[in-house]
């Protein structure tokens, strides 16, 4: 995954599960530790951001 990259989280677990209530559409900002974390920013709430976030916890969704 890239930077600019549109992803959807579907593991919302540990410190995530506060976002779940946002439209679940998230943009990578910046790749980590060679791809295994990412920091995230909603689509649709711009001022909220994920700093850290497992890569293998969100998928490219097959539809936007």
């Amino acid at each position: 995954m890239n930077c600019g990259t549109i992803v959807k989280i579907h593991t919302f677990d540990d410190g995530n599960k506060r976002y779940k209530h946002y439209k679940n559409k998230w943009t990578i900002q910046e790749v980590m530790y060679n791809g295994g974390k990412l920091k995230l920013k909603n689509d649709d709430n711009t001022e909220i951001i994920i700093n850290s976030i497992s890569s293998w916890k969100v998928r490219i969704p097959k539809k936007l």
